[in-house]
């Protein structure tokens, strides 16, 4: 009895937890992520609906709203089409669909990165109060990128009235291409998101590399204008194959399965290591704001 009481006092007391505190998730990287994004989808209500007021807060007293956004973008498709059909002496109005439609699917892809770089940095205020999952911040920053996307879609009804253009019912498969460029967007905005508030360096860096991206991507310009020799080199670029299973439906082309497969292999692989990176080092995130 005596040896037991001895015992029982050597032990260290455990203190009760504080009520209201969250611990962090035990286990490994893949039980975090799993955690994570369970807690993500749960609170889907919360992003969804602060997505929606930050887009109105963003344009609040404007008379166009987020069609601000749509004004500027139309105006550069009209630029660029027109200047860009002139130079490479292309057909004026099947260059300026092609070159309309790749920006309006590009304009997607880029805020994905650009604005990314600010999607875990700019929810400081939040992070720092209660245990929210990260991964939850990149669903919202997507969810705003879509809802500008939408105001864009109008850009491209006007596109296809100008150039009296129809694309048919080939344009549905830009809906399953659409949630596939979104998925990727997911894992796009939490990696740029984690790499960024690690290092600041990265939040201009990214902005440059899209603008080079853009050039250097066939967007502007047609693919098969490198020639034999060097459209090979195309392939290997995933923003490549990203932006072009959403815009050739839109203009009534089939996409090449080629990039299906790069887009599904994009998210596999992509996914994968963002969320490598996120189970290892989710709890230290907060001590980077």
């Amino acid at each position: 009895m005596n040896e037991q009481h001895s015992m029982a006092a050597g032990r260290p007391k455990r203190t009760p937890a504080k009520p209201g505190f969250t611990t962090p998730e035990r286990g490994g990287s893949f039980s975090v992520v799993i955690s994570d994004i369970r807690e993500s989808i749960r609170l889907a209500p919360v992003w969804l609906y602060s997505g929606w007021i930050d887009v109105l807060w963003k344009y609040r007293r404007t008379k166009l709203g987020a069609f601000w956004h749509t004004l500027a973008l139309g105006a550069f498709v009209f630029v660029m089409g027109t200047i860009w059909a002139v130079v490479l002496k292309q057909d004026p109005t099947h260059h300026f669909r092609y070159v309309g439609t790749s920006l309006i699917v590009w304009s997607l892809l880029s805020y994905f990165v650009v604005e990314g770089t600010h999607c875990i940095l700019s929810s400081g205020a939040t992070a720092l109060s209660i245990r929210f999952p990260f991964i939850a911040f990149a669903m919202g920053h997507v969810w705003r990128a879509l809802l500008l996307f939408g105001h864009h879609c109008l850009l491209y009804l006007i596109i296809m009235v100008v150039t009296q253009f129809l694309p048919g019912w080939i344009a549905l498969l830009a809906l399953p291409a659409l949630l596939l460029l979104v998925a990727n967007g997911v894992w796009i905005s939490l990696l740029v998101g984690i790499i960024c508030m690690r290092s600041r360096d990265v939040v201009p860096a990214a902005a440059s590399a899209m603008q080079i991206a853009m050039f250097v991507t066939p967007i502007l310009w047609p693919k098969d204008m490198l020639g034999p020799e060097l459209a090979y080199a195309v392939d290997y670029n995933p923003l490549y194959h990203l932006v072009r299973i959403v815009r050739d439906p839109l203009i009534g082309q089939m996409p090449d399965p080629v990039s299906w497969i790069w887009a599904v292999g994009t998210l596999i692989v992509g996914t994968a290591v963002t969320f490598w990176i996120y189970g290892r080092v989710r709890d230290r995130i907060a001590f980077w704001y």
